[in-house]
């Protein structure tokens, strides 16, 4: 894993879930598998005889395995300076448009992501393998902005026995309203399988068909979306329960999509008593915002005190 300033590093991987062949063809890449990149951030003087706790950090759509990390973006090692985090930050490629989903359908070429077995069945039990982590469900929270939130919340869901805290910023909520589906539509014409390069110049990454087709595509039918999809999850006896106190969501008011679509999770998570902290106020779908986001986030579920809201936001009024 080389190293970019000494605690920031980056690990490639070759695996059957990036990509599989799927479809009646034969896929239209050779080889079907692809390297795949992870970025894992430590703490300050790491000690291999100690144990951390580790954040699953998501990126957003259109973007990649970078995101989080880069100076002028998300920055990771200057953004967490000062919080109550002591621990290891596992920033993995997910997909421009990959949805942190294993889909059940394929691209025009006939292969598909797998992103969620990679991240969840591969990536984690290696992290544990090799870095000095909890492996333990609370040694472990994930996180994420826009994509990277709904992935966050879909890894939460299913998983309940991995992950102890959740931390959504900017991110997807329902994908059932037409504007959401408007997005995943829109981002399978304009990536696909695509992830970093990989894919962006090649159009049998793309998804072509239908709206409806392209939902099936990476979500399956809508007959079983209710497994996953947050407010329909959250609406559920056992709702978030498992995060109670340890579950966070941020939404500027200026994403009309997001905000309302947060609203709706927030409204469920407070019929069924999960207790989570619910930020809002001015501001947009920048990362600049989910950066305090996160530092906020973190100071929350490591118990440093923080009370207020991030961002000159509040709670909405009850």
């Amino acid at each position: 894993m080389p190293g970019f300033d000494g605690r920031l590093g980056e690990a490639t991987f070759l695996t059957d879930a990036v990509f599989a062949p799927a479809g009646a063809g034969k896929p239209s890449i050779d080889p079907v598998r692809k390297p795949v990149k992870v970025r894992i951030h430590l703490p300050a003087h790491y000690d291999p005889a100690r144990r951390y706790p580790v954040l699953y950090l998501l990126h957003g759509g259109a973007a990649d395995v970078q995101q989080w990390s880069e100076p002028g973006d998300g920055d990771i090692a200057h953004t967490l300076e000062g919080t109550a985090f002591d621990g290891i930050v596992v920033m993995p490629e997910g997909g421009k448009a990959g949805w942190y989903s294993d889909w059940p359908g394929h691209t025009d070429g006939n292969f598909a992501p797998q992103w969620e077995t990679f991240h969840i069945r591969q990536l984690l039990p290696w992290i544990d393998a090799n870095f000095a982590t909890r492996a333990e469900r609370s040694g472990r929270a994930v996180a994420g902005a826009s994509m990277g939130g709904l992935g966050a919340l879909k890894y939460a869901a299913a998983h309940r026995g991995l992950f102890s805290s959740v931390g959504v910023f900017s991110g997807g909520t329902d994908i059932r309203p037409a504007a959401a589906q408007r997005t995943v539509n829109d981002s399978l014409w304009f990536y696909g399988a695509a992830f970093s390069w990989t894919g962006l110049l090649d159009g049998t990454y793309r998804v072509t068909g239908s709206t409806a087709h392209r939902m099936e595509t990476v979500f399956g039918p809508a007959s079983g979306w209710a497994a996953f999809n947050p407010v329909q999850v959250a609406a559920t006896e056992a709702s978030y329960k498992a995060y109670d106190g340890r579950l966070a969501l941020y939404a500027g008011t200026g994403e009309s999509d997001i905000h309302e679509w947060n609203e709706a999770l927030h409204a469920p998570l407070t019929d069924r008593g999960v207790t989570h902290r619910y930020c809002t106020g001015p501001g947009g779908h920048e990362m600049r915002l989910w950066q305090q986001d996160l530092r906020n986030f973190l100071d929350y579920i490591h118990g440093s005190g923080t009370r207020s809201c991030p961002n000159g936001w509040a709670p909405p009024a009850s």
